[in-house]
């Protein structure tokens, strides 16, 4: 398990993305206000129905939880995560969206979460909530967008990593695909169907919802090749970017990167064990 915890990708058509902050902002204000979560949770029975409960329900109460539930987070720890996660990857693909369509998309990947998880949840009256299938709905676009843009991830919570955002979010969906085939498996709540609805959402509509001169797959030289200075100065990047001038990659820097991640690695192995 790695928590995302910054980007190093700059904004190349917007000054700021105001949508995306507006989000988090109300997701925040949601939380601390105190909100009850039960006119914004999604409650899959009351939307497909059960043996003891009919439906679709045609209810503004029912529709509602659709979208609604981003708004609720259970606590800290869960709004902390995936408002970090979205202020990560949701800056870059409002960029690449424009502010009314991210809007839009960011509240249909909410929804094809929902309803995934509606779909293949073994309790159909657990309520969902929280953002976490939007979010991977942006992170499924982000993928698609800019797969090597330089993400920083805490690996196993403890280890500050420099991973290229292919890695990062490819891997998160090859987590939830296990955790949704082995539910015995997988730990505590979390509606992982929800995060493959969500996923499969972004990277379907990205292509539509996007600017007509927004590229996918930007390459590796589009971003900064040193995002965190400081960080990166006892980081070791596993995932170093192309060098244009062709002057890079001798055999003594060679040397100088397989040392510092050797010594990284060893320094991991060691904590692992003995925290």
């Amino acid at each position: 398990m790695a928590l995302v915890l910054g980007g190093g990708n700059p904004l190349r058509r917007v000054p700021v993305a105001y949508v995306n902050r507006g989000i988090i902002m109300v997701c925040v204000l949601a939380f601390v206000s105190g909100i009850r979560p039960e006119p914004f949770a999604f409650v899959p029975a009351y939307f497909y129905g059960t043996v003891d409960v009919a439906g679709p329900l045609p209810t503004w109460d029912v529709w509602r939880g659709l979208v609604g539930h981003v708004l609720v987070h259970g606590d800290w720890v869960h709004l902390a995560t995936n408002m970090v996660a979205l202020w990560v990857f949701g800056d870059n693909v409002e960029d690449a969206l424009g502010h009314l369509r991210y809007l839009a998309f960011f509240l249909l990947c909410a929804a094809a979460g929902a309803l995934t998880e509606g779909a293949l949840t073994a309790e159909p009256m657990r309520p969902l909530v929280g953002a976490s299938g939007a979010i991977s709905g942006v992170m499924g676009a982000y993928l698609l967008l800019h797969p090597h843009a330089k993400i920083l991830v805490l690996v196993l919570f403890r280890f500050p990593v420099l991973l290229p955002a292919g890695v990062v979010v490819a891997g998160d969906i090859a987590a939830n695909i296990t955790m949704a085939l082995m539910p015995e498996a997988a730990p505590g709540d979390t509606a992982w169907g929800a995060h493959l609805g969500g996923f499969a959402a972004g990277m379907l509509l990205l292509v539509p919802f996007k600017r007509a001169d927004v590229p996918l797959f930007l390459p590796a030289s589009a971003y900064p090749p040193v995002p965190f200075p400081r960080l990166q100065t006892i980081l070791p990047d596993f995932f170093p970017p192309p060098d244009p001038t062709g002057r890079r990659g001798g055999a003594r820097e060679r040397l100088v990167v397989a040392g510092k991640a050797t010594a990284y690695v060893g320094l991991i192995a060691v904590l692992f064990l003995t925290l």
